[in-house]
């Protein structure tokens, strides 16, 4: 009976460690990618740099969307960094950021977006509350 009990015991274990190994790398990549991507605030000259692009990226379909993959998640899950670095922009390049990503969105319906920025105390004070 002992016997038996330590040979389910160690195949328990076995299929116990074979489950752990099973990580998903993948899925492991992905959740870093997405926390970059919100966390973009860490380092403004970056933020700044990947905006400027988003406005000179338009006329391209599939670079346009691959910005507004990003700028819809910051805007979604980091809306303050999002308003910091459009607060850097003039008039002009913000009216285009709106008019680009948050009239037009590709990811996320519109009043989520705008939702997500109003929540901001900055909301009231950047270039998109006019």
């Amino acid at each position: 009976m002992k016997a038996l009990i330590f040979l389910l015991l160690a195949i328990n274990t076995q299929l116990w460690a074979a489950n752990d190994n099973n990580i998903d790398i993948k899925k492991l990549e992905n959740q870093k990618a997405f926390i970059g991507q919100i966390n973009q605030c860490m380092n403004s000259d970056q933020l700044d740099q990947f905006i400027k692009k988003a406005i000179q990226k338009t006329s391209d379909q599939v670079e346009r969307s691959k910005y507004a993959a990003i700028l819809e998640e910051l805007i979604k899950y980091n809306p303050s960094c999002f308003l910091a670095g459009i607060n850097k922009l003039d008039n002009q390049n913000c009216k285009q950021i709106e008019e680009l990503y948050l009239n037009e969105p590709h990811f996320y319906p519109r009043e989520d977006l705008r939702a997500s920025l109003k929540q901001t105390r900055d909301f009231s004070r950047s270039c998109l509350a006019s």
